[in-house]
């Protein structure tokens, strides 16, 4: 992701507790300068507890606004009202198709136009281990999220799924990557944390192969 616009990607994440957003440009030799806060237009650290953000042009006026998930299993969009090269954030504003919490907590949001039908829907990882898909129902420019459809849950035992939408193997279809978290108590305690591969067979179906850690 090229937060920047200088044509080098940037590495964008999220912390846990208080909940900034950290930015780690790339510079000229490659390696990433040291993670800065990201600020509102107030100067005031954007953060939501346990965030997850996305960058992405939500409202098609070409730059980058911020979308965040919380542990609540909320998103946020926080508009750019500056420009792509120099951002200023406006006011977390809460996506509430229904009038309803996004997900069952922990949510981690995800862009791509799901349905192929030129419009950016949002995919949104949950803390129960599934991934919903909120179709774009409003007209370019102005999103409109349609009810939830879940396209999957990961195997029992699996939680807080976060996901990537890529072609993985090239066939034309949008696959997901979907990160997990796992563990397990008794006799010997163990964490894992996978990543499962489901390769998309039909539109708007996935269907899951084995995990590669």
């Amino acid at each position: 992701m090229d937060f920047d616009n200088d044509g080098k990607p940037d590495v964008l994440t999220g912390s846990y507790s208080p909940g900034e957003l950290y930015l780690f440009r790339q510079q000229a030799d490659g390696q990433f300068a040291a993670g800065e806060i990201l600020k509102d237009s107030k100067g005031s650290p954007i953060k939501q507890t346990a965030a997850v953000p996305f960058s992405v042009d939500w409202d098609g006026d070409g730059d980058l606004d911020l979308l965040v998930g919380n542990i609540q299993g909320k998103v946020f969009l926080i508009p750019n009202e500056g420009t792509r090269e120099k951002p200023a954030f406006g006011q977390a504003q809460p996506l509430l198709p229904s009038g309803k919490l996004m997900v069952s907590g922990d949510a981690g949001p995800c862009v791509t136009d799901w349905d192929g039908d030129g419009k950016p829907d949002l995919l949104v990882g949950a803390g129960d281990g599934s991934v919903s898909w909120f179709r774009n129902i409003g007209e370019k420019g102005a999103p409109k999220l349609d009810a939830p459809v879940i396209l999957l849950k990961l195997p029992e035992g699996s939680i807080r799924a976060k996901i990537c939408v890529t072609d993985w193997n090239g066939d034309g279809r949008m696959d997901l990557l979907v990160g997990d978290f796992a563990s397990s108590s008794g006799a010997n305690t163990e964490y894992h944390g996978w990543v499962w591969l489901y390769l998309r067979k039909a539109a708007n179906v996935a269907q899951g192969s084995t995990p590669s850690p």
